[in-house]
């Protein structure tokens, strides 16, 4: 390090290393100097050397200050820095000592002393910052006047972690490159140099946002000249990270403009008033809600608030007398709130104590209308929940955290039979027996824990049956958000329990009638249907006994033919018949002329039972049910259903037994056509009918002769049948026809011989003949009388067909019967009659297509007109169509 002169302004001074350090004190105002540790004075500046006597060289600390607490010794020790103070030797003046350690490699060589009057530690603490660059614990650089940076301290590193070598002796744009600063703070920072350089300024202070070792932080730039003989030859500029500073300044500065918005924007008005009673400060409360303006009131006596709210004024007489007072007070349609508390300060006394003297007054008011409102609503809601508590016919119970009744409703009061003074307060041992109630704790604990409802269902015991409870719990919370306890409610469900038993029997007994339904499918004969009907009943967990029986075909008599269950003698003991008599005055000959179900719901009581209560009680019934097992307006029979309970056919069992009756009668008349059709043996049967119908009117009007025939029955109950017109116009008969009432749609067909006409009736005579398990062949008009040929099974009961002719006409009777025998054999041999194998829509599609031509050449209907009068899609007329033709096919071809 080469020797020069420090300063010519401090004379005898040593020369020292470094001129910049000798330029640094130079700069410092206040006494300052470079020592050893042990404090011999190495370096000075001129103000040092005025505040010692004699020549500073050689000279220690100690000899220029009596400092008893050595805050050199302590500096070294630490590495921190310190501070003492002493009266100068010299002159006996107090002063501030400062002492900074500057350290080399972690080790601390040398220590900076300042000198300050210790009224100004101020003073002090800026000269002890600006003496030494390594003295400084912030970063410190030095510029010359090309702007070249002469000298960097350690802290320069610490603070950016760029290596002093990188930037000294190089140009001070290395900064930016470097990114340190940024483009706007370098061009600040050049505009401060060129301003200190030219000598308009002392000092500048930039803070800045900028690159540190440990990210982006703030920083303060403290630059100051350096002068040499009064021109300044260096800029030094001491960087200090103001991080924490700016940030807190942000932070406080955000939070006074927070409080300044809330205050100013809050529904909160403070008024402070003096000693004397005058308004000196308002803030707050928009005054305009006040219809005024708080320029009319400071200054002004607190009474001028007298024609807007009386109650302020009597508060502020109060605190200003040294009273704490609170006052509500309503302006316009809101309310508000306020506080009056007392100033005083404090006046010393001869004593030593000081005394609070009066010093004003102070209020601060709120508008409280909102919560006054929310208040009013939540104590309405809270009385309408208490209603709804005490109104409830289930017990509730709110219970704290420790599990202690603090609400229960008067139901919970009648179910415990005791006082709720007794009640509120306990836990449920005291109020349960053991059992219950640590079943109720271990569901409440359950819920606290979990903080979410639970549903449980327990069984109480009592008399004369248990009792199954629901109980609801579920958490309450406080204003605080936190679990305050729970509240349960208790409900009797031991009726829905057992209407819950009964529905999931009733779902097995429709599941049973299903069932039995569904059987029917596979049942082709009468017999095989009955059979299976009754033993499916009778051998379920809810019937003991069914049997099914005709009406006898010469007498009123209904006969069992096929029955199941457990009392086969009952049979032997009854008689029922379908006469209004004792006899068939019961549910069985009713549900017969009727048509309708009948139910006994118990048989040792209702008093149409009397005839068969005896057999009934002795067999173990106790209801019946009786189910007539009608098609159409034919019923095929009786279908009798017995439990071992009273009243054990609910209406929704009584409607899937309507369901069964409809099924079995539809089955049984399915049965008797296909024996029909199957049988040897069939009646043919011809029928007179007279009466006043457009046909018969039409027939003796232009002697003609009419015939229907081929009918086919639809899927709807609609029937389509064929006109033939002999002897007249055949328009003659589509008149007649038009007028008929039950005609639904006529078409004409091309067919020179007949058939002329496509007829679409409903309620047709076909219909009710089918039903009745007979095919009406055809119906013949002439003359002005009706007759028509009907085939029916050899064993079928002609009164049954009898019955379903009259059900059409009011003057039916048979004109001839006759027994005859099929002889005509298929030409293809082995496999009985084709028809036998086509369902009935194959059957009638088949048919329809026939008479209408749709297989002659050119076709006189297509399938879209065929289909649409038999109200079906055309895809589905097709289908059934191709499995017809199949089925002709089959019987043909498989047979040879």
């Amino acid at each position: 390090m080469g020797g020069t002169s420090v300063s010519e302004r401090a004379d005898g001074r040593e020369s020292v290393a470094d001129p910049v350090v000798a330029e640094l004190l130079d700069a410092v105002e206040d006494p300052a100097a470079v020592c050893d540790l042990d404090g011999t004075v190495r370096v000075w500046n001129e103000p040092f050397a005025g505040r010692v006597e004699g020549d500073p060289r050689g000279s220690s600390i100690g000899t220029v200050v009596d400092c008893p607490s050595d805050p050199i010794e302590r500096a070294v020790e630490t590495g921190a820095r310190t501070i003492g103070c002493g009266p100068l030797r010299a002159s006996g003046r107090e002063v501030t000592v400062a002492v900074r350690p500057v350290e080399r490699e972690g080790t601390v060589t040398a220590v900076v002393v300042s000198l300050s009057d210790s009224a100004d530690p101020f003073e002090t603490e800026r000269a002890l910052y600006e003496a030494s660059v390594d003295a400084a614990a912030d970063a410190v650089y030095v510029v010359d006047r090309s702007y070249t940076i002469r000298a960097a301290s350690d802290g320069f590193e610490r603070f950016t972690g760029i290596p002093t070598e990188r930037v000294e002796g190089y140009d001070v744009d290395c900064l930016r490159e470097h990114g340190i600063v940024d483009g706007e703070i370098f061009h600040e920072g050049m505009r401060a140099l060129r301003t200190l350089f030219a000598g308009r300024a002392d000092s500048h202070t930039i803070t800045s946002h900028v690159r540190l070792d440990g990210g982006m932080g703030y920083v303060e730039n403290r630059l100051a000249p350096i002068e040499r003989d009064g021109e300044v030859v260096a800029v030094v500029n001491v960087v200090r990270d103001v991080t924490e500073r700016e940030r807190r300044r942000e932070a406080l500065a955000a939070n006074r403009e927070r409080l300044s918005t809330i205050v100013e924007d809050l529904p909160v008005m403070l008024v402070v008033v003096d000693a004397e009673g005058r308004i000196d400060h308002c803030q707050g409360l928009d005054f305009d809600a006040l219809v005024c303006d708080r320029s009319e009131f400071l200054g002004e006596p607190v009474d001028a608030f007298e024609p807007v709210c009386p109650d302020l004024v009597d508060g502020f007489h109060r605190a200003l007398d040294g009273e704490t007072a609170a006052a509500t007070a309503t302006i316009d349609d809101r309310t508000y709130k306020a506080c009056f508390e007392p100033l005083s300060e404090s006046e010393p006394t001869g004593g030593g104590a000081d005394d609070a003297a009066p010093a004003g007054a102070i209020a601060v008011a709120i508008d409280i209308t909102d919560r006054t409102r929310r208040e009013a609503q939540l104590q309405a809601r809270e009385q309408e929940l208490r209603a709804v508590i005490e109104s409830s016919a289930d017990p509730i119970a709110m219970q704290d955290v420790d599990g202690r009744y603090r609400v229960v409703n008067e139901a919970m009061v009648e179910i415990i039979d005791d006082d709720r003074d007794s009640i509120v307060g306990s836990t449920p041992e005291a109020v349960f027996d053991d059992r219950f109630a640590g079943r109720l704790e271990s569901h409440r604990r359950a819920v606290l824990d979990t903080e979410r409802a639970r549903v449980v269902e327990e069984t109480v015991a009592g008399e004369p049956v248990e009792t199954t409870v629901q109980l609801t719990f579920a958490p309450y919370y406080g204003p605080d958000d936190e679990v305050q306890g729970t509240v349960s409610i208790a409900r009797d469900i031991t009726e829905l329990e057992r209407q819950r038993g009964e529905l999931e029997s009733l779902a097995e007994i429709q599941e049973l009638v299903q069932e039995s339904v569904r059987a029917l499918t596979g049942a082709t004969t009468s017999e095989a249907i009955r059979e299976s009907v009754c033993e499916r009943l009778a051998g379920s967990e809810y019937y003991e006994f069914a049997w099914i029986g005709q009406r006898e075909t010469s007498g009123r008599e209904v006969t069992p033919t096929h029955w199941a269950g457990i009392a086969d003698d009952y049979l032997d003991e009854i008689t029922v018949t379908v006469a209004a008599d004792d006899r068939g005055g019961g549910p069985a000959g009713e549900a017969y002329r009727t048509g309708e179900v009948q139910v006994v719901h118990d048989v040792t009581s209702d008093p149409v039972f009397e005839p068969w209560r005896e057999a009934a009680v002795e067999s173990g019934f106790g209801s019946m049910v009786a189910v007539p097992l009608t098609h159409g307006s034919t019923t095929h029979g009786l279908l009798a259903v017995y439990a071992g309970r009273p009243n054990a056919f609910s209406k929704r069992e009584l409607s899937g037994f309507e369901t069964l009756g409809g099924a079995v009668g539809f089955a049984l008349a399915a049965a008797q056509y296909r024996r029909l059709l199957e049988s040897d043996s069939v009646l043919e049967l011809e029928f007179e009918v007279r009466g006043e119908t457009p046909l018969f009117a039409a027939s003796r009007e232009h002697d003609c002769r009419f015939e229907i025939d081929h009918a086919v029955r639809t899927g709807d109950d609609r029937v389509v049948s064929y006109l033939t017109v002999e002897g007249a116009d055949p328009a003659v008969g589509a008149a007649a026809a038009r007028e008929l009432s039950n005609a639904e749609d006529i078409r004409e067909l091309d067919h020179e011989d007949g058939p002329h006409f496509e007829l679409t009736l409903t309620d047709s005579v076909f219909r009710y003949l089918a039903d009745a398990g007979a095919r009406g062949k055809r119906g013949i008009v002439e003359d002005g009388v009706g007759h028509m040929l009907v085939e029916a099974p050899a064993d079928l009961d002609v009164r049954r067909v009898t019955e379903a002719m009259n059900a059409r006409f009011p003057d039916v009777s048979l004109a001839a019967k006759r027994e005859r025998h099929r002889t005509d054999a298929p030409w293809w041999p082995g496999h009985g009659d084709v028809g036998a194998r086509l369902t009935d829509r194959q059957r009638a599609v088949l048919k329809t297509a026939y008479y209408n031509g749709y297989y002659e050449w050119p076709r006189d209907a297509d399938s879209e007109t065929l289909a649409e009068s038999l109200d079906i899609a055309s895809t589905t007329f097709l289908q059934h169509l191709r499995k017809g033709h199949r089925r002709v096919l089959e019987a043909m071809f498989d047979s040879q």
